[in-house]
């Protein structure tokens, strides 16, 4: 389910320090996008990670010329890794010192700026006040100023510059107030120390709190991390070993014990069970499992005692892939953000140029004191436009809705799809596997030649080889009669069709009706009606003779009507699509309230479907698991595949169900819309903010009102801007939330 670099091109994660806000990611996609060989760049601001695919040339372009643009673009590369989980990993060592850093600093700068913020009470003399403000700027901003060297070597400015420049500008002025104040007229000589030290109290204390809060993001695909046990106890020459996970090899036999963790994918071969599967699928009641029944990695075991034959290592399970899948949609783009991420390369620039106009403004036109009034404004404006809360508005809500999702059982390809999914207006569905619950049996037979047995027979070498709903029920069907199928030379499967195999100098069809019809396989006409009045057929021919068809019934999956009752309210058109016949595919419509049915579709004809309701401009899902449903899935603007499906199906999808509910649909779809409201709702906070409070730090409202805004407050007003922004992310992460 993760992302694969096309053939020829590497792929290479880099966790990155120093990545701060929006204009941060511009830089870095800027410096690695005019690199020759590299094909995409895609950064994640909330785990300061880097994926870059390229085409790697050894001698001339490689892995080290990456780090050396980022490195050279002002940031620090803490490594490099194929897996964005491992890359996040190390980046999140590197937060954690970092937040333990942000609080050293912020704690000495508190201890220095009480008494600077007391000075007029403690009677402070303006030496002192000089000699506390020094640690606040020097050490309590270093972070600061150091971000802003290093976007000095680049010609380039962030939000570090920002703060920097507004900084130093209030501290050099006050010193030189405090040091010659005879060359300054008296109303001008106002030091500006509580200015220094509440802005940089302020602006680190709101980055701290943002780091915290922005970790919590994660939680969803850090509780999905912490599932996975660490040990198995595998079965070696009849005894039982506790050996490290890592160490399982497939095909070996690992025992598991009830309140005990499955610690891979695998078979079960000896013992039955119930196994809670929620952390996967988000379906509560435990699934049963006896011999045979597939099990995955990360399940609880929570009765009787397991022996499972492993299928695939640890590090390649169902859940080590739904951790990567989760972590590469997290750190995806939705078309909003590039709009974002084009301003914020820019925003910083202006900011500094307006600062410089306003100042200049105040000096021309302004009242006296115009020195220091116009200083204390452009400081102000310089402190209250950072773009931080510009900058995490969206990856803050796609990192938590996605992690919403995955607790659900929902995966997405990536956070593109978010903003699809959120505007649809039709939603079709297949009906096989999909509406019913995919396990049909065989209900009966009409035999027109020979004996069941010899009909069945033939059914089984067509469909033993075959993926469809179909070919289980006949291989049990088969298997209760102790039927065996005739040697297979050759095996070709259509989908939405039939399968055609060769045995000898015989040839065999089971499939459809219409479709055997097509192959010159002759219908009695006395049996036509017949056929046309019944369900589910698996007609079966051999030599252009047909033999009959098997009857099949398949039961509705409990959630479907509560599912399609569902789309229904939130306006959206529901659909059934299906390459059954006729009769089947109205009763399970009429079964489930669906008014609308294409039966007897082929799987061109459901793309062509699809495409035909997007020419009327509307947008559409497609939910399905079959071979056949993939050119539909893969039409659609929104393709949607349960994960009991093929692994086509899953493959073609945009997103995929593990939880065989269907209500689940309803609720992603209902969650991706409150996403996407949050999302608005950052960026409309995010903008109002800047637009009301750049005009007020510039001194808009003193000319009339007399009301200026301290630096320090801007400063304050910006922290709350960011920590109000990520606050409102992390409302998706409630259960509540669908």
């Amino acid at each position: 389910m993760s992302a694969a670099a096309p053939e020829g091109v590497r792929r290479v994660v880099l966790p990155v320090r120093g990545m701060h806000c929006a204009s941060c990611v511009a830089k870095v996609e800027d410096a690695l996008g005019k690199l020759d060989g590299v094909r995409s760049v895609s950064v994640d601001l909330t785990s300061r990670t880097v994926a870059v695919e390229f085409a790697p040339v050894p001698g001339k372009f490689e892995v080290r010329n990456l780090r050396r643009a980022i490195e050279k673009a002002g940031y620090d590369v803490l490594g490099e890794s194929e897996s964005r989980t491992q890359a996040e990993s190390m980046s999140l060592l590197s937060q954690q010192a970092e937040q333990r850093a942000l609080m050293t600093r912020l704690q000495v700068a508190i201890v220095f700026s009480v008494p600077l913020m007391l000075a007029h009470m403690l009677n402070l003399s303006p030496y002192t006040a000089l000699f506390l403000a020094v640690p606040v700027q020097v050490w309590g901003g270093w972070h600061f100023h150091q971000g802003f060297s290093r976007a000095l070597l680049r010609r380039r400015a962030d939000m570090d510059s920002l703060v920097s420049v507004s900084t130093w500008a209030a501290f050099l002025y006050s010193a030189y107030v405090v040091l010659l104040p005879e060359t300054l007229p008296p109303a001008a000589r106002a030091t500006q120390w509580d200015a220094v030290s509440g802005l940089i109290v302020f602006v680190t204390l709101g980055r701290w709190l943002e780091s915290r809060t922005r970790g919590k993001t994660n939680e969803a695909v850090a509780k999905l991390m912490r599932l996975a046990p660490k040990t198995a106890r595998v079965l070696r020459g009849g005894e039982e070993f506790v050996v490290p996970l890592a160490e399982v090899e497939v095909g070996e036999t690992v025992r598991v014990r009830p309140g005990e963790q499955v610690g891979t994918d695998g078979e079960v071969v000896a013992g039955s069970s119930t196994l809670d599967e929620s952390m996967l699928t988000g379906e509560s009641l435990p699934v049963e499992k006896t011999v045979g029944s597939r099990v995955w990695g990360g399940t609880l075991n929570k009765s009787g005692a397991l022996e499972i034959r492993v299928t695939r290592p640890g590090e390649e399970s169902a859940l080590a892939h739904i951790v990567e899948a989760v972590r590469e949609s997290q750190a995806t783009k939705p078309k909003i953000q590039r709009y974002v991420d084009k301003i914020a390369a820019w925003f910083v620039p202006a900011v500094i140029l307006l600062a410089a106009l306003v100042a200049a403004s105040w000096l021309r036109w302004g009242p006296e004191p115009n020195f220091l009034l116009a200083m204390t404004c452009a400081v102000a404006v310089l402190a209250s436009a950072c773009p931080c809360a510009l900058g995490l508005a969206t990856p803050l809500a796609v990192v938590a809705g996605i992690g919403r999702a995955a607790e659900m059982g929902v995966f997405l390809k990536n956070a593109e799809i978010l903003e699809e999914v959120g505007k649809l207006d039709v939603v079709l569905f297949d009906k096989t596997g999909t509406l019913t619950e995919g396990r049909p049996r065989v209900s009966g037979a009409i035999v027109l030649r020979g004996t069941e047995n010899e009909m069945l027979s033939w059914a089984l070498a067509c469909e033993e080889r075959s993926e469809h709903p179909f070919a289980a029920a006949i291989t049990a069907r088969a298997k209760e009669r102790k039927v065996k199928a005739p040697k297979v030379d050759s095996f070709e499967a259509l989908p939405g069709r039939g399968v055609l195999v060769r045995s000898g100098e015989r040839a065999a069809r089971a499939g459809s009706l219409p479709w055997l019809k097509e192959e010159g396989v002759r219908v009695p006409p006395d049996k036509a009606m017949l056929f046309s009045e019944l369900g589910s057929l698996l007609g079966v021919a051999v030599d252009s003779e047909l033999l009959g068809a098997f009857q099949m019934e398949d039961a509705l999956r409990p959630s479907a009507p509560a599912a399609v009752a569902a789309l229904k309210d939130m306006g959206l058109e529901v659909y059934l699509v299906s390459g059954d016949r006729n009769a089947a595919a109205y009763r399970a419509a009429e079964l489930c309230g669906i008014g609308t049915v294409f039966a007897e579709i082929r799987p061109e004809e459901k793309a062509g479907i699809v495409r035909r309701f997007q020419s009327e401009g509307k947008r559409v899902a497609m939910v399905g698991e079959g071979f056949n449903d993939a050119p539909a899935l893969s039409h659609a603007d929104v393709g949607v595949a349960l994960a009991t499906g093929t692994d086509v199906a899953i493959e073609s999808a945009d997103m995929t169900l593990l939880n065989p509910d269907l209500m689940t649909l309803a609720r992603a779809i209902m969650l991706s819309r409150r996403i996407r409201a949050v999302i608005r709702e950052n960026l409309a906070w995010a903008f109002v903010y800047n637009l009301l409070l750049i005009p007020v730090a510039a001194g808009a409202l003193y000319p009339r009102w007399g009301i200026l805004l301290r630096p320090e407050y801007a400063g304050a007003a910006m922290a709350l801007s960011s920590i109000s922004v990520a606050l409102n992310s992390l409302r998706l992460r409630r259960k509540d939330v669908q």
